[in-house]
């Protein structure tokens, strides 16, 4: 067989080398070029390491082949015979390391798998974040407006509160946990006589109870119940007066359920109860004189005939002196039935009898007192006189005004029977008519008394010193001139207290209408004709 020449075979072995170390440099410039743009790209790094890697082996395979060729022309063939060795180990070397860096790269790509799959989960979180960083921004938002309208609703409120607080009409006050008064309004302080806050703020509040048993009640109460409602009591003033209030008022619990303060509302009803319980007395008294009237009728008629058969029988018994004196004791008896049925008559008649005409009260005291002033002063009782000047005058009828004042008078006298003094105000009222106060340094009137003290035939003197019906009668002709009578025991005016005053009788008469003064007028001119004629 004939041997084919080698020749071919070498020129294309020696430029494969050449080539392939061309295209090694070439891959691994272009590869460099990418690791460049993209540095931080694991598989451009891994291409730059693989051409640089390739290239080495293109480097050392392809040397090998030319020195070979290159020592076999020159004559060294024995010389490529030591070298060979070297140049394969280092080749497979070099394939190692390409091999090793294909194996590192898939556990680097796996690793960078899970990078990204870390990256994306991060990126996910990330978004979710953002997402909740917006709701968090957009509730901010709605929480700053929230907060914003119930700011503006709580001062609204507040607002309110406050100036219910200031401008109501009604005392409204808190208390704290002790009981001592934290707060109060204007009216409040009013009410109570004080000019400032500062003035009652930290005292207690039951040291204006009249009553410290009502105190107890009111508080215990409050304490059990959580509130009271329409409490009625008694309060004193700064000056030492009484006032009545209705209170209403709710304690203030923590979470314990623990009392912590009370908030209260109280309304004067002073005045509304005073004109209660006048309505209440005028009816009384209305239909006690409606009774008595019919009494009176029914009475007189069989005592004027037990009267008019006794004088007729001590007429027949002059002769006979004790059958006289038995008839002269029935007569008198019957007389003093008369005089009391008389009394009745005067209590329940319904308009007055004798002539109305102006009065000048101020005088007309002292004229009553020029008569009964020298007995009070035989038994040790003076009066004490305050007159206010310039009175407007009254319509009245002076008899009937002249009991009024000298039953008074003489009431006062037996309270204290001697040693003592008799106080005797005047002044004008705010509707312009007059007010007459008459007291005394007496024992007082016990609270149950003073509820009846205008009750016809009752009486708390002796027996055979009073029938029950002066202050009654008093009563009736007060009211028939359109005026109101009231008792206190003790006086709530402090006026009348440091005067020594323990029981006052008030009278008030109303102020001459326009109509009453023209009328009076009238009738005076049409009298003095009558006269001169």
């Amino acid at each position: 067989m004939t041997s084919l020449p080698l020749f071919p075979v070498h020129v294309v072995d020696f430029l494969g080398a050449t080539l392939m170390i061309i295209l090694s440099v070439k891959a691994c410039w272009y590869a460099w070029r990418l690791k460049q743009l993209k540095p931080r790209n694991i598989l451009c790094s891994y291409f730059f390491w693989f051409s640089v890697t390739l290239l080495i082996f293109a480097v050392s395979r392809s040397s090998g082949h030319i020195l070979k060729y290159l020592f076999i022309v020159m004559g060294y063939a024995h010389v490529w015979k030591v070298i060979s060795p070297f140049s394969g180990g280092f080749n497979t070397m070099t394939f190692v390391a390409i091999a090793t860096l294909t194996f590192y790269y898939a556990n680097i790509r796996n690793v960078m798998e899970r990078i990204r799959e870390d990256a994306i989960e991060l990126e996910n979180t990330n978004y979710k974040l953002a997402r909740a960083h917006e709701n968090l921004r957009e509730l901010n938002q709605t929480l700053e407006r929230r907060v914003e309208e119930r700011t503006q609703r709580l001062k609204q409120s507040e607002q309110k509160f406050r100036s219910l607080f200031e401008h109501s009409k009604d005392a409204v006050f808190f208390c704290d946990e002790h009981g001592k008064i934290a707060d109060i309004n204007a009216t409040g302080l009013e009410l109570l006589g004080f000019d400032t806050p500062e003035d009652i703020i930290g005292t207690p509040l039951a040291a204006y109870f009249k009553d410290k048993t009502a105190w107890t009640d009111y508080y215990k109460q409050l304490a059990s119940q959580g509130h009271v409602k329409d409490f009625e009591t008694a309060f004193i003033k700064s000056d030492g007066t009484f006032m009545t209030l209705l209170m209403s008022a709710s304690a203030i619990k923590d979470k314990y359920g623990k009392i912590t303060g009370s908030e209260a509302i109280a309304k004067d009803i002073t005045a509304f109860k005073q004109v209660t319980e006048t309505l209440v007395q005028q009816e009384k008294m209305a239909s006690i004189g409606q009774l008595a009237a019919g009494v009176a009728h029914e009475i007189n008629t069989p005592l004027g005939i037990v009267i008019g058969y006794t004088q007729i029988l001590e007429e027949d018994f002059q002769d006979n002196e004790d059958a006289r004196e038995t008839l002269e004791i029935i007569e008198k008896q019957a007389q003093n039935c008369r005089r009391i049925v008389a009394d009745l008559l005067k209590f329940s008649r319904e308009s007055l009898e004798n002539k109305m005409g102006p009065v000048d009260i101020n005088q007309y005291i002292e004229d009553i007192l020029s008569v009964m002033e020298h007995s009070l002063n035989m038994d040790r009782i003076y009066v004490h006189r305050v007159f206010e000047e310039n009175l407007p005058k009254v319509l009245a009828d002076e008899g009937k005004l002249r009991q009024v004042f000298m039953n008074l008078i003489n009431n006062a006298h037996d309270a204290m029977e001697d040693d003592g003094i008799i106080g005797i105000w005047t002044r004008e009222t705010s509707e312009g008519g007059v007010e007459v106060i008459i007291g005394d340094t007496g024992p007082g009137i016990s609270q149950e008394v003073v509820t009846r003290v205008f009750d016809p035939f009752f009486t708390t003197k002796n027996v055979g010193k009073g029938t029950g019906l002066g202050l009654s009668v008093s009563f009736g002709i007060v009211r028939d001139h359109g005026g109101t009578m009231e008792v206190q025991s003790p006086p709530e005016d402090q006026e009348f207290v440091q005067a020594g005053m323990e029981t006052v009788f008030i009278v008030k008469l109303p102020p001459i209408t326009k109509q009453e003064e023209e009328e009076n007028l009238l009738a005076e001119q049409q009298q003095n004709r009558i006269e001169k004629k």
